[in-house]
């Protein structure tokens, strides 16, 4: 979740919905050379709160830079480790990391391994449900739990599919079915009432997301609030961007896109249309376009 999981969303979004979520996990750093240090990753992870338990995501393809900044993610406090194998981005693909590793099954375990026995922390990992079709999915899952991870999430649409395409739930149930491991589904929810519609479907034990909660900080929860409140959380969003030292570009960045995935979900009704919002060169003048 590049851009849109930072420290300030995290913890705003767990007190949007106490006691609903129990964990949470960084946007995903990218592991090349050297490892990243201690205090690098104590930046990513940001301070801890009370609540749910705290994880950094990492993504490479170097079992040995990965290894060594798992056990610094670890000094650095994270109460988890997640490795990263379902990001589509081409950039991405183009260094081999992310999604393309579900391409070489064999190399994945390796580095999954390599991660669990350097790491003090529980290690879990993120994959989709396949590259370009799901054959190998109860394999993937397979030396995902050989391995040595504690818990594995699957994404239900393959590296191919985009957020538009439909999410195929019952990837997720034949992962669930192939290991003993927890899994965490992940993929097509939308609403409050898709997360207990995928646990039932899937008889995944979790699930995790992402980009609803940027439509919809509420999800967790299911809490409908009035308009005036989400303006609220928005500016509440804001202040604790920059309070966490963001310069005024990056807060107004981020803020604009937390109101476009709003607008766009049917979560926010702008008056004056999203593009003239969008447009703002200000926070200031953001906020006055809301209004």
């Amino acid at each position: 979740m590049e851009g849109i999981t930072d420290r300030s969303f995290r913890k705003l979004v767990v007190e949007t919905n106490p006691s609903f979520i129990g964990a949470v996990c960084t946007e995903f750093v990218r592991i090349t050379q050297p490892p990243l240090s201690v205090e690098k990753l104590k930046l990513e992870l940001g301070e801890k709160f009370e609540g749910p338990v705290h994880g950094i995501q990492l993504m490479g393809n170097n079992s040995q830079m990965l290894a060594e900044s798992a056990r610094n993610a670890a000094e650095a406090g994270a109460d988890f480790v997640d490795l990263n194998f379902g990001c589509p981005a081409p950039r991405v693909l183009q260094h081999c990391a992310g999604s393309a590793l579900l391409d070489d099954p064999p190399g994945m375990e390796k580095i999954i391994s390599a991660v669990v026995q350097s790491c003090p922390v529980p290690v879990t990992a993120k994959i989709r449900a396949g590259g370009d079709d799901d054959s190998n999915l109860e394999d993937i899952a397979q030396r995902v739990e050989q391995a040595g991870a504690t818990a594995l999430c699957v994404h239900g649409r393959l590296r191919k599919e985009k957020y538009t395409d439909p999410c195929a739930w019952n990837r997720i149930q034949r992962a669930v079915e192939a290991v003993t491991i927890p899994v965490i589904g992940n993929g097509g929810v939308d609403t409050h009432a898709d997360i207990e519609r995928m646990r039932s479907e899937t008889g995944c034990p979790a699930v995790m997301i992402g980009r609803a909660a940027l439509s919809n900080p509420w999800i967790f929860s299911g809490e409908n609030p009035k308009r005036e409140t989400r303006i609220e959380w928005l500016k509440s969003y804001a202040n604790r961007m920059e309070e966490g030292s963001a310069n005024p570009t990056q807060a107004l960045g981020r803020l604009k896109q937390a109101v476009k995935y709003m607008a766009n979900a049917r979560q926010l009704v702008l008056a004056n249309g999203l593009a003239f919002s969008l447009r703002s060169p200000t926070k200031e003048a953001l906020f006055e376009s809301l209004s």
